[in-house]
């Protein structure tokens, strides 16, 4: 069993490698060929619910054999079949599609459950529920009757399972998670934590800005939070508890700056690729987009440490062995900058995101192989294959199943109705409407991979959005933001779960922490609905000055409601300084400029205040 799930990922990875260099097959071969191999794959090194009964059931073996058996026979009959199927059969399936269709269902909900859980499968058989029994509900929720037979085609078609989900991830994401194990095997990967380690050491808050840099420059090629929360938290949760930082503070900027990443350029977790493969916008304007809202988000983060760090009397740690610059950094350098810069330049050039990754991938092995220190023996080539196919099943099964979400919302007509509802509240209130929507990409991303999350909400909420006037590049953005903070929302939140078992605290507490460092994050995608230049569009030279002029303006904002938060600057703050500061940057959102400058005022008024307090202590006899 171990074996055929290996050499499944190990296909994987040869057929997106191959078919990306030399030419792609028609969708539906290229999805149904990886879709079925992530199943063998799954089923193979996943253990199944009969699990638990017995280590090593001998049911649960057989029980995933079985399953083996039927994603192998659904995938070769629709691979098969899919030609005839699409000319002559859609809509009208004979008795063996529908029995293909059925098998097909079942085992993808089967590999979703074992790849995310429960959470995941509980909101598809939502949908196939609702694409089932919705006519019996009431009110707007109701739609037109549907056949059991016309679900099964719904949901196992390019409506369905092969749609825009799965075709994402096998056409983008699959080539970047190549890319990432590459960079994780040959060690180049590492040098994110040296660079981290070598910029913060010698100040007070150095662990928890090590934190913050290691995360957001790890996630940015991870794309998950909770699996960057595991591969960095390791090393930075009990750097900064013994630092002196609380454990519930430590998990908490943990679990925060793991979303950082997600959203940080050039890559953002391969968001902006998949953004740029559904809309047609240019990455490199998505990028640009990305920029100062990633920017922010990390101030924010950087001034909560060193506040904190200052409220507590943090002192710098030593330097130590970690610090050195040897040989085997050097090469770990070489690789990752050859292999980052030809990834950003090719994409610059006007390549396609995937052909971009192929190439870097190509670069960070053969460079990685010309040094002894990073050179790739047997067992770092097998672990490239199988991990490069292994780490994407996950991703890859969820956004399958999810496919079943959206051609349910599209053939129901529930887009449209939701549609309709947040146009009808934006006439009202723009905010309002804004607000709904965030809450729809919070509520459906928890417990589901970024990409999932957001491919999902985007066909629900993102057509309303842009009706209300917002442009397509501020709506997608807006989307996925909140997809990307619903790891640390509770009462999912598995990004804060991550970090609270390497913290050892409570996920309650620790969810408060991360939510309160990332409230600058929950505000800046509203804020930049109203201010398009925080997202650097339509900048001229005529305009150039006031663009700066506000961004500076919410960059005060930032460190004044940061300070509001953690109630300190230089000194203690009193609630009501406290509460100034937060109304203060809450103001520089406004609309107006006459309030953006009674906010930014009323903020450097009181910082400055602080600080000239305090330099008065210090020079004091």
């Amino acid at each position: 069993m171990r074996l055929a799930g290996v050499l499944a990922c190990v296909a994987i990875v040869l057929f997106v490698l191959a078919t990306t260099a030399f030419g792609k097959f028609p969708a539906q071969v290229q999805y149904g060929v990886v879709l079925t191999l992530g199943l063998v794959a799954i089923f193979a090194l996943k253990p199944g619910p009969l699990a638990g009964w017995q280590e090593g059931s001998c049911a649960d073996r057989l029980l995933s054999l079985l399953m083996i058996g039927l994603s192998l026979v659904s995938g070769l009959y629709f691979l098969d079949q899919y030609d005839e199927i699409a000319d002559l059969r859609e809509g009208l399936p004979n008795t063996w599609d529908v029995i293909c269709y059925g098998i097909g269902v079942i085992v993808v909900l089967e590999g979703a459950r074992r790849a995310e859980g429960m959470i995941l499968l509980s909101v598809v058989l939502g949908a196939v529920a609702y694409l089932m029994l919705g006519e019996f509900m009431p009110g707007f929720l109701a739609h037109r009757p549907f056949e059991v037979i016309e679900v099964l085609e719904i949901a196992y078609s390019y409506l369905g399972i092969y749609g825009i989900a799965l075709g994402a991830v096998v056409d983008v994401v699959y080539v970047f998670v190549v890319l990432g194990v590459a960079l994780r095997i040959t060690g180049a990967g590492d040098f994110f934590n040296f660079i981290a380690m070598r910029l913060t050491r010698g100040r007070r808050s150095g662990p928890a800005q090590c934190a913050i840099l290691a995360s957001a420059m790890f996630g940015s090629i991870n794309g998950s939070a909770p699996a960057n929360v595991v591969a960095t938290g390791v090393l930075t949760i009990p750097m900064m508890k013994r630092a002196g930082y609380s454990g519930r503070f430590a998990g908490g900027v943990e679990a925060t700056a793991s979303c950082v990443g997600q959203i940080m350029p050039p890559i953002m977790g391969v968001g902006a690729f998949i953004m740029a493969e559904i809309t047609g916008i240019p990455y490199a304007t998505i990028m640009l987009a990305a920029l100062v809202p990633a920017f922010l988000f990390i101030v924010s983060l950087s001034a909560a440490v060193a506040l904190e760090a200052g409220r507590l009397d943090i002192k710098p740690l030593a330097a130590d062995q970690s610090d050195i610059m040897d040989v085997r950094r050097r090469a770990q350098a070489v690789t990752l900058i050859l292999g980052f810069g030809t990834l950003v330049t090719l994409l610059f050039t006007g390549f396609s995101p995937t052909f971009c990754g192929l190439v870097a991938t190509g670069v960070v092995l053969l460079v990685a192989n010309l040094f002894p220190e990073t050179r790739m023996n047997l067992k770092g080539f097998r672990d490239f294959f199988v991990d490069g196919g292994r780490d994407g099943l996950s991703v890859m099964l969820s956004c399958a199943a999810i496919g079943i979400v959206i051609g349910a919302v599209t053939t129901t007509g529930l887009g449209i109705k939701l549609n309709q509802l947040i146009i009808g509240l934006g006439d009202q209130n723009l905010l309002l409407a804004l607000i709904l929507a965030a809450a729809c990409s919070i509520l459906l991303g928890m417990g589901l991979p970024t990409a999932a999350s957001y491919l999902m909400v985007v066909f629900v909420a993102g057509p309303a959005i842009m009706k209300l006037g917002v442009g397509t590049l501020q709506t997608h953005l807006y989307v996925f933001y909140y997809a990307v903070l619903s790891a640390i929302t509770p009462p999912v939140a598995l990004a804060v779960f991550a970090a609270a078992a390497i913290a050892k605290e409570s996920p309650v507490f620790l969810a408060g922490n991360a939510l309160r460092l990332s409230i600058v994050a929950f505000v800046l995608p509203i804020a930049w609905i109203y201010h398009p230049e925080i997202n650097l569009q339509g900048v001229t030279i005529a305009n150039i000055v006031p663009t700066v002029t506000y961004i500076l303006a919410v960059i005060l904002a930032t460190i004044g409601v940061t300070a509001g938060h953690i109630g300190y600057f230089r000194q203690p703050l009193t609630w009501l300084e406290r509460g100034l500061l937060i109304a203060g940057g809450g103001a520089v959102l406004a609309p107006s400029w006459p309030i953006i400058s009674t906010g930014v005022l009323g903020i450097t008024i009181i910082l400055t205040f602080r600080h000239l307090k305090e330099r008065r202590l210090e020079t004091a006899p």
